[in-house]
């Protein structure tokens, strides 16, 4: 799979919430270098990512999925490091470039690949999950038995 392809999972609430995160991250790095402007649409973002990070840990807790607190401490992560750019570009200390919104996006990808990837097979498939971590604990264990004691 293309590192920059959105992966959906067939559940329309999260899908959306997921498409319109990248859409207006895509739609930010694409636009014409306007600090004052870049600030008001990089706040915005800030809010819809809140808004979905609630929204999906809600879920999970509802789920009772087991890698919440893996999860929600990912989701505090990518929030805290778009805060401190938005205050940097707030106080003038910092411009909003491109690399920066190839690194969120990337991040946006990995982590609805990855993390939101699990949770949408817990959710729909649990045996799946299931047999998914225990192959994952399988091949752990066969790489820790490849270290000498």
């Amino acid at each position: 799979m293309k590192d920059d392809v959105l992966r959906e999972f067939g559940w329309p609430e999260l899908d959306g919430q997921h498409r319109s995160l990248v859409s207006a991250l895509e739609f930010l790095s694409a636009a014409p270098r306007q600090r004052e402007r870049d600030l008001v649409e990089l706040r915005r973002i800030l809010d819809e990512m809140r808004d979905h990070f609630a929204w999906e840990e809600a879920e999970m807790a509802a789920a009772r999925y087991p890698d919440l607190a893996m999860h929600r401490s990912d989701h505090r992560r990518q929030l805290g490091n778009l805060q401190d750019l938005a205050k940097l570009v707030d106080l003038g200390h910092e411009d909003l470039d491109v690399d920066f919104f190839l690194a969120c996006r990337d991040w946006n990808f990995r982590h609805i690949r990855s993390m939101d990837g699990n949770f949408a097979l817990f959710v729909q498939d649990r045996e799946a999950w299931d047999l998914q971590r225990e192959l994952q604990a399988w091949e752990y264990s066969a790489h820790l038995a490849t270290f000498p004691d």
